[in-house]
């Protein structure tokens, strides 16, 4: 049984539960810039409830991270994108370690022995075992296929069934632990038949008023002054709400590398030296894969579905046919009839997918043969992929895939389904693994061709680049300063680009390619410098500092508009307030008096807080929820302007006598958030200060 596989399948579910990744911020290569680090004396990563994470220390529970990822995906090779992921996931797993683990120490949680062998072998087994030891025949779990497979997993040579199964039980250990700790606080909480009734209210309870509005629009923006020691004194007022990440905003001009008239005519002298090879050769397939810039592609395909440049010619034109050289993209491209077979233009069919791991390959090709038979034995398909399959979008269609032409799927898979028969079931191996595929159906047959490519790409040359680089270097070094720069874009009427709010962890600048390097010259260069030409794909960049902030609170200036709008937005109200205090308590007199008319909103409520002809008013209709219908209220001062409103009547809502369903209701909303509530107060209070962006 191709256990290990199966639990493999779910690996990166059970490191998320390790870890608590709460999310995924994209980083850089260490290894890159270790040189540069290495030469500070501050080798700190981070603090975590002022405890200092040495960089070193941080790297060797990277690796071990990396190891297991490697073991899990059998494979050698990380990529860039899976070792950010991987570094990310190893921060928030070291977070939840040291802010979770002392927690469960103070409250004695653990996960014994006896609780692991019961979620492995026991009564109650944990559901990625039940699913990896269920038989697909039967659909019956059965506990001793779970010894057996423990019982011989040594007989793994390598050693890696063992390494595996290790990780996974130390993953359901710890889920263990946390859902223990979870379940305590979701159990503490308790919703009073008070607080059931009073949430009744406020989603069920509407209200039909009449009100009278003057917007802060109709009070100009030059009759209100607002001073510096206003603003003053609101900031240090409201300062909370202007807590900030540390982020910076460039502008940049880009130098793109483009081929060259030099380098169109050695693509093309080099695809004309192919034509006549290509016209005469045998074997398509081994001339196009030592001679092209493309792989070969083996489908076949229908009429209509060719470029159209070729189309009609390569269903007339006998096999062996030769097409240019032509312009194709960015590449000259010679296109050679291959091949011509009957085949269905469509087909239909279902699949079950199994990973496939060379240490337990023959236990998965037992599984998948097992499956087929119990398949054609008229086993329910839906059923089987639902237990079985990693294609998790199949997988919602019980393991349909629909209709598809040819070369809509990969090789091995296309050739199984257009070269077999309707209703055959059959196993084919590709890169993503073991496919137990069902041909559902097959469309009308017809004439296809095969077709080879031999593409020479039109790409710029070394000198190209340099000439390029040359360029965007001597920008650089005339234009050191921020009025030059300005007036450099001007004068070669160059176009600028502007990046606002780059973070410090930022992997990438806008639409610039592995641009981690100018992300981190942003945190360190000086407002207005000129950076260096840095090359990012094929193209060139200099950047000039525009402005930074630093992690904390946003200064007084940062914040000058905000703060201004709002003084003004009071002082307006102050005014509007004062306006609306004539006429007294009566609706008709206090509009006549302003020149206004008296409106209606019927069906407001904390859930719909919205007047006509002024949007959202939230206070406001939370101001009159606590009013007597026939009350008139005094100004209130609202988002959008200043009002006077009376409650026409409420609707007639009656909260239920048995308050037990809606207090459920309620606790279980609560239980919902109090895992991520909990969590978030905890690492809040433990005083997380990042620093990996010094390093990565």
């Amino acid at each position: 049984m191709a256990v290990i596989e199966k639990i493999r399948g779910k690996a990166g579910l059970l490191i998320g539960i390790v870890g608590f990744s709460l999310a995924a911020f994209i980083l850089g290569d260490f290894f890159s810039t270790r040189n540069g680090f290495l030469s500070s004396n501050d080798t700190t990563v981070g603090e975590i409830g002022g405890k200092k994470i040495n960089v070193m220390d941080f790297e060797a529970r990277i690796q071990t991270q990396v190891d297991n990822y490697k073991l899990q995906s059998n494979t050698d090779n990380v990529d860039q994108n899976t070792m950010d992921q991987l570094r990310e996931q190893t921060w928030n797993q070291l977070i939840n370690e040291m802010v979770m683990n002392p927690q469960y120490e103070k409250l004695g949680l653990t996960c014994s022995p006896k609780e692991l062998l019961d979620m492995v072998q026991g009564k109650n087994p944990h559901p990625q075992i039940k699913q990896a030891f269920t038989d697909p025949k039967t659909g019956i779990f059965n506990p001793s296929n779970v010894a057996n497979f423990l019982k011989n997993m040594d007989n793994d040579q390598t050693g890696r069934t063992r390494q595996q199964w290790v990780i996974f039980e130390n993953a359901i250990r710890e889920e263990r632990i946390q859902q223990k700790y979870y379940n305590l606080i979701k159990q503490g909480i308790y919703v009073s038949k008070a607080e059931a009734a009073e949430d009744f209210l406020a989603r069920s309870r509407t209200a039909n008023i009449r009100y009278v509005a003057l917007p802060y629009t109709s009070v100009s923006d030059s009759a209100v002054e607002v001073t510096d020691s206003e603003l003053t004194t609101l900031y240090n007022a409201t300062q909370k709400k202007y807590k900030q990440e540390a982020t910076s905003n460039i502008e940049y001009v880009t130098f793109e590398v483009t081929p060259s008239d030099v380098d169109r005519q050695a693509a093309m002298f080099e695809i004309n030296k192919l034509a006549e090879p290509f016209r005469s050769t045998d074997n398509d397939s081994v001339f196009v894969a030592l001679n092209s810039d493309s792989p070969f592609n083996p489908a076949y395909s229908k009429k209509g579905s060719l470029p159209l440049s070729i189309d009609s010619i390569m269903f007339s034109a006998p096999v062996g046919y030769v097409v240019g050289p032509y312009e194709e993209g960015s590449a000259f491209r010679l296109a050679k009839l291959s091949s011509v077979k009957m085949l269905p233009d469509s087909v239909k069919a279902s699949h079950i997918l199994l990973k496939v791991d060379p240490a337990t390959k023959d236990a998965v090709l037992a599984t998948a043969d097992s499956i087929k038979t119990a398949l054609q034995s008229g086993a329910d398909f839906k059923m089987l992929s639902d237990k079985y399959s990693t294609d998790e979008g199949a997988k919602m269609k019980g393991g349909d895939l629909g209709w598809f032409s040819p070369g809509m799927m990969v090789a091995e898979f296309n050739d199984a389904c257009f070269n077999g028969k309707k209703g055959d079931y059959t196993i084919v191996e590709t890169q993503f693994g073991l496919h137990i595929i069902y041909i559902a159906d097959q469309g009308k047959m017809g004439r296809q061709v095969r077709v080879a490519y031999v593409d020479k790409k039109i790409e710029p040359s070394t000198k190209t680049y340099q000439a390029v680089y040359s360029k965007a270097n001597e920008f650089a070094a005339k234009n050191t300063t921020a009025e030059a720069f300005d007036k450099s874009v001007t004068d070669q009427k160059m176009t600028k680009l502007s990046e606002p709010n780059i973070m410090e962890n930022a992997r990438q600048v806008g639409p610039l390619e592995n641009s981690r390097e100018l992300v981190r010259w942003t945190f360190t260069a000086n407002i207005g410098e000129v950076s260096r030409a840095f090359e990012f794909g094929s193209r060139f960049v200099v950047a000039k500092l525009i402005d930074r902030r630093e992690k904390g609170f946003s200064t007084l200036e940062q914040v000058k508009d905000q703060l201004t709008a709002e003084v003004r937005r009071d002082k307006k109200a102050a005014l509007l307030m004062e306006k609306l205090k004539k006429g007294g308590s009566n609706l008709e007199a206090i509009a006549s008096a302003n020149a206004q008319a008296v409106m209606s909103a019927d069906n407001v409520s904390f859930a719909s807080p919205m007047f006509p002809n002024s949007g959202m008013e939230p206070y406001v209709v939370g101001y009159l929820m606590a009013m007597k219908p026939g009350q008139v209220s005094t100004p209130i001062k609202g988002l959008n302007g200043v009002y006077v409103a009376q409650v026409v009547s409420f609707a007639d809502v009656k909260v239920p006598a048995d308050l037990k369903e809606a207090q459920q209701q309620l606790r279980s909303q609560l239980q919902n958030r109090s895992q991520y509530e909990s969590y978030n107060a905890l690492r809040e209070k433990a005083g997380i200060v990042d620093k990996r962006a010094k390093f990565y």
